[in-house]
């Protein structure tokens, strides 16, 4: 039987925590929290899904939450009307991601979250759906890393769907990368 000074106690459920559950890795750190092997089978799961949940909790309450992003508009400037609008130099109908000015070329006013598990911003990609196009789709996702250094991924997500603009109806793989 353990001794009371050798239990744990999970900082989520405040379970007890046995040392035979440390030894055998059924309970263990994760965020920076000691969990039980309950809460630490969930935390997983969840991280699998998505990465920036797991640090969603360490957010203490009197800590301010981000401030919401605001459309600036310049003096006399109109949103349109809904018309569709190109941004980034190219038109809208033009195909790939790497077409236009980068994304990071344009100057916002919030600054990005170094060492913080949220997102600033994202930046989205898509490819076909055939072995050229993911490692062309991956070799750009990479140079645009490499080409800007102050880039910190926080966690990325991808679905499958059509892209409008295209004439064709072909599959296409859309990867989110939130930085």
């Amino acid at each position: 039987m353990a001794k009371p000074e050798e239990l744990k106690t999970c900082e989520l459920c405040g379970a007890t925590i046995y040392p035979e559950h440390l030894k055998k890795g059924m309970a263990d750190f994760l965020a920076g929290k000691l969990l039980c092997p309950h809460c630490l089978q969930e935390k997983k799961l969840i991280a699998a899904v998505n990465p920036a949940n797991l640090y969603r909790e360490e957010r203490s309450a009197a800590e301010p939450a981000d401030e919401p992003i605001a459309l600036v508009l310049d003096e006399g400037e109109d949103l349109g009307g809904g018309a569709v609008q190109s941004f980034g130099g190219a038109p809208a109908s033009s195909a790939g991601t790497t077409v236009g000015v980068p994304a990071m070329d344009r100057e916002y006013r919030r600054p990005l979250l170094k060492g913080s598990p949220n997102a600033t911003r994202c930046r989205t990609f898509h490819c076909k759906l055939n072995d050229a196009s993911f490692s062309h789709l991956n070799a750009t996702i990479n140079e645009w890393v490499d080409a800007n250094d102050d880039i910190e991924i926080k966690f990325a997500t991808s679905c499958i769907g059509t892209i409008e603009a295209k004439s064709s109806q072909d599959l296409h793989l859309i990867v989110t990368v939130f930085y």
